[in-house]
């Protein structure tokens, strides 16, 4: 049966990092159908075959399953603690295929594979929460990732509750570019696509290692109506390791690391708010950055962060007419942010520029006052005017 939905929309509720209780449960009509899955192995894509649209599938036990694709619009819950393992290729663990898709409270792990969770090119409406992700790679090869939105136009994709650690990516002869991301919104450079009504809430993303890179959060396609609120990013560790493993003869020379990369060629109503981003690290030249705007920074809002590293913006490069003069990038609304001292930030030229210690700095141009004076939530004061 198909089941509509109240006018009552359940991503108005995940967009401000509440739920409230029996909102989700709420349906107008005939109830949908709903199955008991057990046993692991193949029996989850089983019933995903076997189901139809509006259905929902519950995980009654905590057995290992194989990966599954998705191409039915339906839920799929656990009561119990299952997992669903990846086959350690460059598959996904669980690949959306329909729009109106929801998994909830699973485990997913891929050892050794390069993606945990994809959103397909084009698909709307899924909604992936209360989910642990993790031990996703290395592969040797490009980018290892937590949860991956495809190329194309998205709308009302809900990624909320996660907590998305252990993803590896190591260096070899043929990996490309080895980075490791959090979550990916991986746009075509030619044509990305618009990402809208779209929520990046109350996750937990931390311990990401790659000899390059490791990104929290990554958004290349344009955005209008995206939210990246109340995340904490910790422990992303870029470390060149050519030198502790001799077999490992590809050096790149420079390694960096960023908590929130926006690299959107145009943006609208986008929102980073109450992100905690901490211990990053990078080995190599480039200094670790909480935020990084390599695209168009005119449409971002970022209120009350804790940007503890030591960029913790940086938009030199970022423009909206890829003129890479600094003076004429768009001004990046960072206005109440706690930049990890009561003085505010430092302001430096370039990366390079700045100073790693307590007090992060901002590079490019950033409207950063008034500036927290402490943490948000804190005591003491808190905008410096």
């Amino acid at each position: 049966m198909t089941r509509k939905q109240t006018t009552f929309s359940r991503r108005a509720v995940l967009r401000h990092g509440t739920v409230a209780a029996g909102v989700l449960g709420l349906t107008v009509g005939t109830a949908s159908a709903a199955t008991t899955v057990s046993g692991g192995g193949d029996a989850l894509q089983s019933a995903i075959d076997a189901a139809s649209d509006g259905e929902t599938l519950t995980v009654v036990d905590s057995a290992v399953y194989d990966p599954v694709t998705v191409d039915a619009e339906v839920t799929i819950e656990a009561s119990a603690s299952p997992t669903i393992e990846g086959d350690g290729g460059i598959g996904a663990a669980v690949g959306i295929e329909s729009d109106g898709v929801t998994l909830d409270g699973f485990t997913v792990t891929n050892p050794g594979g390069l993606l945990g969770v994809k959103v397909e090119r084009g698909r709307d409406d899924a909604a992936i929460s209360n989910n642990t992700i993790e031990d996703v790679g290395p592969t040797g090869r490009l980018g290892v990732t937590g949860v991956v939105v495809g190329q194309g136009d998205h709308s009302g994709i809900e990624i909320v509750n996660n907590t998305i650690q252990n993803l590896d990516q190591e260096t070899t002869d043929d990996s490309g570019f080895p980075t490791v991301n959090g979550v990916l919104f991986d746009a075509d450079n030619s044509g990305p696509g618009t990402v809208s009504d779209t929520t990046v809430n109350n996750n937990t993303i931390r311990d990401i290692e790659s000899d390059i890179a490791p990104l929290g959060i990554v958004v290349q396609h344009e955005t209008d109506g995206v939210d990246i609120n109340n995340n904490e990013i910790r422990d992303l560790v870029a470390a060149d390791d050519t030198d502790s493993d001799p077999s490992d003869d590809v050096d790149f020379g420079f390694t960096f690391a960023q908590g929130i990369n926006i690299a959107s060629p145009a943006t609208s109503e986008t929102t980073l708010a109450h992100n905690i981003i901490e211990d990053v690290t990078s080995a190599e030249t480039i200094l670790p950055e909480a935020i990084k705007v390599d695209g168009d920074g005119g449409g971002l809002t970022v209120r009350a962060n804790q940007l503890l590293v030591a960029v913790g913006l940086n938009n030199r490069n970022g423009t909206d007419n890829g003129n890479r003069d600094p003076s004429s990038d768009p001004q990046v609304d960072a206005k109440n942010n706690y930049w990890g001292s009561p003085e505010g930030p430092e302001e430096a030229d370039f990366n390079q520029d700045a100073d790693d210690d307590d007090r992060s700095d901002v590079v490019g141009n950033v409207d950063f006052e008034p500036f927290l004076r402490n943490p948000p939530g804190g005591k003491g004061r808190g905008p410096n005017n």
